[in-house]
C-alpha cells in the first residue's frame, strides 16, 4: 500500500482455490521468485453496520499468464474465513459497500458498454447487476449515505475538433496546455439520469457528509500531478444547485478528510505552510464559523488517515519514527491517547497506516518484518490476524529486523531499520547494503519492507546486512525533522547515512570495505551521489529511477511547483546555480570509482529518462569504471509489469554479488548482458 501450503503439483495441474500457480522448496531465505510471488492485503471496507470486513488483495500474475501487473480481488470475510468475491483474471477497483449493506460495489465495464460503470453483487447470492447509466463513464464514486444517488467524477472530454483532429491522425500534445478536467457529477437511483455538478476545476477526490446534504471536495485549477500535491483545496459542493464554494484554503499538501456524525465539522490532514513536505498535521474546521484549528501544532510524528469515532474524538493512523500506530485525538483539547486507555502499554508489533473502525475496534491491513500486510482485526487494541496471504512464508526463513538508533556528527538522534543476515554469526563482518527511500518525504516503518527494487530479505538470504536508514528529511518525526534537509540537499541528511554505517562498524557487525547502496527516486538521487562525490565509501551502487541533475529534472518532472515550493526553498535552478550544480550527482561523474547500475522506465513523467541517460554517459566517457543502464520500455516511475520487476530484482542483486564480493572488484569487467530466467520460465523459486 508494500499469504496455503506449498505445493508439489506440476503447472500442469488445473490450479486449486487458493492455491499458488508458482512452484517452490522449502530453503533458507527468501528467492527473488518468491518475492515476486507475495500476496499483500490493501484495503479494508467495513459495512455500514460495523459488523462485516470485506478487503482486497494483491496478487501477483504467474509466469504462466505472460506480462503484466499485479490483479485486485475482492473478499469478505464470513465467520472468520475470507470468501472471494471477485478473482482470477479480473480486477477490482472502488470497492465499496452499498449503504444498505447487501452488496458490494465497484467499478467494471459491462457487456456491450465500452466505458466504465458502477456494478453491485450481492453478498447472499452473489449475483452481479450493473448500476449506473453514465454519459461518459464512472471514474471513481461514492454513494450518498441514503444509498439514492452516487456522487461520481469522470475525465472530461476533449473539445470536439480536437478529438476528430486526433482520430485522423494529429497525436500532438501541447505541453503544460493540452489537459482535461476531472468533473464532479450526480447520478439519480429512481431517475437513472446523471446531472454536471462541477465544471472548469478538477475534482480529485470528495466525500459526502453524514446527513447527505452537502460534500467536500479536494479542488484544483488545473488537472496535472503538480496541482493535485499543492495547489487541491478544501471545497464544498451542493448537490442540488451544483454550487461551489472554497472552505479552506490550506497552505500546501492535502491529505486524507472526514466528516463528524454530526455534519457539522471536517477533520482534515494538511501541510502546515507550503514548504511543508508531507500532509501530516490534523486539523479540524467548523463549519459554522468557517474556522480551522489545529489538533496536533507540536507532534513529532505524520498522521496519514482519519475516522470520526464520535462527535469528540477521531481516531487516527499515526507514525512516531518507525512506529506505524493507531490513536485517538479528542477534539477538544487536541490531546493524543490509545483508543482503549485501559487497554494493554505493549505495542502489537504491527504497521499500521490506514483503518475502518468497526463495532468491537477496528480493522487494517497491518504487516510485520515476518510478513506483507494482512486483515487483521483490534479489539480492544489486541490484534487478530484474520488472514494468511502467503502461508508458504511461514517456512521460509528469513532475516531479524530491527529497530536501529544513532547519533550524527551534529548530536541529532537518527534511526532506522536493519535486517541481519540469515545465517548471521557474532564475530564475522558481513557486506551491507543500505536501501534508501525515496520523497525524501517518506519513511520506513517497523513492519515488511521487502520489495522488487527493495530487495532487503533477499539479500538477507545471500548473506548481506541490509540497512534501512530514516534520515532527516523523512517523515514519521514531525514537520521540524522533515524539514532538516531544506537548503542542504544532499548534505547533513547524507552524512546521517555515513554515520550510521559508522555505528555498524562499531558494533563491529560489516566490512567497510564492501558497502553498497540501492535506492528509487531520491534513494535513486542518493545512490547516484554515493557512487559519484562520495565513491570512496560505496563498493557498487544500483540507481533506480534518479534524479542525477537538479537544474534539468526541475524543468523536466510533472511536479516542477512541488520542487520548487518544498525541497529548493522556492528558488528555480537559475536562482541559485552554484548550489544546484554542487549538488547534482552529473557534476561528480568523472569522480567515481563505485561500479553503478542505472536503471529507469522510457515513460517516467516524474523523473524524465534523460537523468539516468546522462549519468550513464558521462561516467562511459569520463572514467573507466564499469556503469551500465537499463531501460524498461513503457515504464514510469516505478515498474509494474511483473517481467520487469523480476529483472531489475535479479539485474540488482548480481551486480552487488558481483562487485561487493571479498577483494577489490571496482574495475572488474561488467557482468553478462543476459539474464538467466530459466527458473521463471519454469515458474520454480
Amino acid at each position: 500500500m508494500k499469504f496455503l501450503t506449498a505445493l508439489a503439483c506440476s503447472l500442469a495441474c488445473p490450479f486449486l482455490v487458493g492455491q499458488s500457480p508458482f512452484l517452490f522448496s522449502k530453503a533458507p531465505g527468501l528467492t527473488p521468485m518468491e518475492l515476486m510471488k507475495l500476496s499483500s492485503v490493501r484495503s479494508v471496507m467495513v459495512s455500514p453496520d460495523k459488523e462485516t470486513i470485506a478487503f482486497t488483495r494483491s496478487v501477483p500474475r504467474a509466469p504462466t499468464e505472460g506480462a503484466g501487473g499485479a490483479r485486485s480481488h475482492l473478499f469478505v470475510l464470513e465467520n472468520g474465513k475470507e470468501r472471494e468475491l471477485i478473482g482470477g483474471i479480473r480486477s477490482v477497483r472502488g470497492a465499496a459497500f452499498h449503504p444498505d449493506g447487501s452488496s458490494m460495489t465497484f467499478i467494471a465495464r459491462g457487456r456491450g458498454v465500452s466505458h466504465n460503470e458502477v456494478h453491485s453483487m450481492s453478498l447472499d447470492s452473489g449475483e452481479t447487476r450493473r448500476v449506473t447509466t453514465t454519459p461518459h463513464g464512472v471514474s471513481s464514486y461514492s454513494w450518498r449515505p441514503d444509498g439514492r444517488a452516487i456522487a461520481y467524477t469522470v475525465t472530461d472530454e476533449a473539445p470536439s475538433a480536437r478529438s476528430q483532429a486526433h482520430s485522423r491522425g494529429f497525436q500532438q500534445k501541447v505541453v503544460d496546455e493540452e489537459f482535461s478536467h476531472i468533473s464532479m457529477w450526480l447520478w439519480d437511483a429512481q431517475s437513472g439520469e446523471s446531472k454536471r455538478l462541477t465544471k472548469g476545476q478538477t475534482v480529485f477526490n470528495f466525500e459526502w457528509s453524514p446527513d447527505g446534504k452537502r460534500l467536500v471536495a479536494g479542488i484544483a485549477p488545473r488537472n496535472s500531478v503538480d496541482a493535485s500535491y499543492m495547489f487541491t483545496k478544501l471545497h464544498l459542493v451542493d448537490p442540488k444547485t451544483g454550487k461551489v464554494e472554497l472552505l479552506i484554503d490550506t497552505p500546501g499538501k492535502l491529505g486524507d478528510y472526514a466528516w463528524s456524525p454530526d455534519s457539522k465539522r471536517i477533520a482534515y490532514l494538511s501541510a502546515v505552510d507550503r514548504r511543508d513536505p508531507s500532509a501530516g498535521t490534523v486539523f479540524v474546521v467548523d463549519l459554522s464559523s468557517r474556522k480551522a484549528r489545529c489538533l496536533t501544532p507540536d507532534a513529532e510524528g505524520m498522521f496519514h488517515h482519519l475516522e470520526w469515532v464520535d462527535t469528540g474524538r477521531i481516531a487516527t493512523a499515526v507514525s512516531f519514527g518507525t512506529r506505524a500506530v493507531v490513536r485517538v485525538i479528542r477534539v477538544r483539547d487536541g490531546s493524543l491517547g490509545p483508543l482503549w486507555p485501559s487497554a494493554s502499554k505493549k505495542e502489537p508489533g504491527l504497521a499500521v497506516r490506514s483503518f475502518a473502525l468497526t463495532k468491537h475496534g477496528f480493522a487494517a491491513p497491518a504487516s510485520s518484518p515476518a510478513h506483507p500486510s494482512e486483515v487483521f482485526e483490534f479489539r480492544r487494541a489486541k490484534p487478530y490476524r484474520m488472514t494468511n496471504s502467503n502461508p508458504w512464508l511461514d517456512n521460509v526463513q528469513l532475516g531479524k529486523q530491527e529497530v536501529l538508533s544513532w547519533s550524527a556528527r551534529d548530536g541529532m538522534n537518527i534511526e532506522g531499520l536493519l535486517i541481519y543476515p540469515v545465517e548471521f554469526k557474532q564475530g564475522v563482518r558481513y557486506p551491507v547494503v543500505i536501501i534508501a527511500h525515496g520523497g525524501p518525504e517518506s519513511h520506513f516503518s517497523h513492519g515488511w519492507n521487502t520489495s522488487y527494487s527493495r530487495p532487503g530479505q533477499c539479500l538477507s538470504a545471500r548473506g548481506y546486512f541490509s540497512f534501512y536508514p530514516n534520515y532527516r528529511g523523512s517523515t514519521g518525526r514531525g514537520v521540524d525533522f522533515a524539514k532538516a534537509d531544506h537548503g542542504d540537499i544532499m548534505g547533513a541528511e547524507f552524512q546521517d547515512l555515513l554515520d550510521g554505517l559508522a555505528e555498524l562498524d562499531r558494533r563491529k557487525l560489516i566490512d567497510l570495505k564492501r558497502v553498497g547502496i540501492n535506492g528509487g527516486s531520491y534513494g535513486g538521487f542518493m545512490a547516484a551521489w554515493a557512487a559519484t562525490k562520495q565513491t570512496k565509501h560505496f563498493a557498487a551502487a544500483v540507481s533506480f529511477v534518479p534524479v542525477t541533475d537538479i537544474r534539468t529534472k526541475t524543468y523536466t518532472t510533472d511536479i516542477p511547483w512541488e520542487s520548487y515550493l518544498v525541497h529548493q526553498q522556492e528558488q528555480w535552478p537559475h536562482e541559485h546555480p552554484g548550489e544546484v550544480r554542487d549538488r547534482s550527482p552529473l557534476t561528480w561523474a568523472e569522480h567515481c570509482r563505485t561500479p553503478l547500475l542505472l536503471a529507469g522506465g522510457t515513460s517516467d513523467t516524474r523523473v524524465h529518462p534523460s537523468q539516468p541517460h546522462m549519468l550513464y554517459r558521462a561516467i562511459k566517457f569520463a572514467t573507466k569504471t564499469p556503469v551500465r543502464y537499463v531501460q524498461y520500455p513503457g515504464e514510469g516511475h516505478g515498474n509494474r509489469t511483473n517481467t520487469n520487476q523480476y529483472d531489475l530484482c535479479l539485474r540488482s542483486l548480481r551486480w552487488l554479488d558481483q562487485y561487493l564480493a571479498p577483494g577489490d572488484h571496482r574495475n572488474d569487467p561488467l557482468p553478462s548482458l543476459d539474464l538467466d530466467y530459466g527458473d521463471w520460465i519454469s515458474g520454480r523459486k
